[in-house]
């Protein structure tokens, strides 16, 4: 079957090219990261009429924030206050001939905005190839591996195959805003046998990912004309002693803590502000981390090492111990793990291109919530490379591209079965 795929798919080429191209060249770009709303129903609309012309049945669904309020109180995900106006997840059912294994292929439609055009060398709605490569805003992250998803579903129909298991194709937005699209579906009981996020891995098998808290640290102090700093409290200095003892924390983490497929916890000083003049002893400061930690550890073990550095420097600090140091840990996405034994992991390490392993992602995505909160084992793969996430003048390859449609194509074939 592998080869009547692939014969297929050089048949089709084109045609896969054409549909990313008109996706790129949709706005879906997220604004305020998803607060202030969000352009993705252009987007959806173009691919919930290409779900149409496969056959399948999309739906429209509208996340409300009372869900998102749930994720929040019940399973400690989900950014609040997000406009949700003209921004509907979309569904795609692809009913299979029974008795086959179900599968979810899941990505996300919105993009970040584009940034400085001056920077970038073409039209960020481009969709042009040049030398092998697609241009375009969100084509790595992540409309290729979007569009290679449901070209698989397409593959395999035109292939002449009957798929006995179920395909539910989920283009969801608001991921750049923290990923309330497919927390929306976790929580509202979304279900298959199984679940692939096509974020893009380069065509790796990704198994786990790492979670995320953000904290934000603020500090009071005593103002006074700098000619007599010595009567004064320096707001910044102190944040500065604790940044010192934040960082010597992440190097005992990198001794400490060890995981096969990722790396030891990692702290990231992000946003700095403090102080009102040259002049003037600060009277306020206040900075924002970010920390990354892998499966196994937990946000209570993490915090518990922060607030440990933040008390022995209270305990130093006679100014700080009558005005201790405020916390707010006001962002957190939890670490997910499937284990490499599982049959979805088997299933697709048996269709990787050559030369591709399995492998985990030092930062988060939308897996953490099909597996962790829906019970759906999930696994990552898609085409790009990461590091071209986000990035000026942003391109994916053809190559990969196609690539990512044979694998998806082989996994649903693999995974779901098909009639004889």
């Amino acid at each position: 079957m592998a080869d009547i795929l692939q014969a297929t798919l050089d048949q089709n080429r084109n045609k896969y090219l054409v549909l990313l191209q008109e996706l790129i060249r949709c706005d879906t770009s997220v604004i305020g990261h998803g607060i202030d709303g969000g352009r993705e129903l252009k987007g959806q609309e173009m691919l919930a009429e290409q779900i149409r012309k496969m056959g399948g049945v999309p739906e429209f669904f509208e996340v409300k924030e009372d869900v998102i309020q749930k994720g929040i109180k019940e399973h400690g995900e989900g950014n609040p206050g997000h406009n949700y106006t003209d921004r509907p997840n979309l569904l795609g059912t692809f009913r299979g001939s029974g008795g086959g294994r179900s599968i979810i292929l899941n990505g996300h439609v919105d993009t970040m905005p584009y940034g400085n055009r001056d920077l970038w060398n073409f039209d960020p709605f481009s969709g042009a190839e040049v030398d092998g490569r697609i241009l375009g805003l969100g084509s790595t992250d992540m409309k290729g591996g979007l569009m290679a998803a449901l070209g698989a579903v397409d593959l395999v129909k035109s292939s002449g195959l009957t798929l006995k298991g179920d395909v539910y194709f989920q283009s969801v937005i608001d991921e750049e805003g923290g990923g309330n699209g497919t927390l929306a579906f976790a929580v509202q009981g979304c279900q298959a046998d199984a679940a692939v996020v096509c974020e893009p891995t380069d065509l790796h098998l990704q198994v786990g990912h790492m979670g995320f808290l953000f904290y934000t640290f603020s500090f009071r102090g005593k103002a006074i004309h700098s000619g007599r700093k010595w009567e004064g409290e320096n707001a910044i200095d102190y944040a500065i002693k604790l940044i010192a003892r934040l960082y010597e924390l992440e190097h005992r983490w990198l001794m400490n803590y060890k995981h096969p497929l990722m790396p030891p916890p990692t702290l990231n000083v992000g946003e700095i502000h403090g102080g009102e003049a040259g002049s003037t002893v600060p009277p306020n400061c206040q900075f924002k981390i970010c920390v990354h930690y892998y499966p196994g550890l937990t946000k209570e073990i993490i915090e518990s090492d922060i607030l440990k550095e933040v008390r022995l420097l209270e305990a130093s600090e006679p100014w700080l111990q009558e005005n201790p140091v405020e916390i707010e840990m006001y962002q957190e996405g939890k670490p997910y793990e499937i284990n490499v034994e599982h049959p979805l992991v088997q299933t697709a390490e048996s269709v990787l291109p050559e030369g591709k392993i399995i492998t985990a992602s030092p930062a988060g995505n939308d897996a953490r919530l099909l597996q962790n909160i829906a019970g759906i084992p999930t696994i990552v793969f898609g085409p790009g490379q990461p590091k071209d996430a986000h990035s000026i003048n942003e391109s994916i390859g053809v190559e990969d591209y196609l690539t990512a449609i044979r694998v998806y194509a082989n996994l649903l074939v693999k995974w779901c079965g098909v009639d004889s």
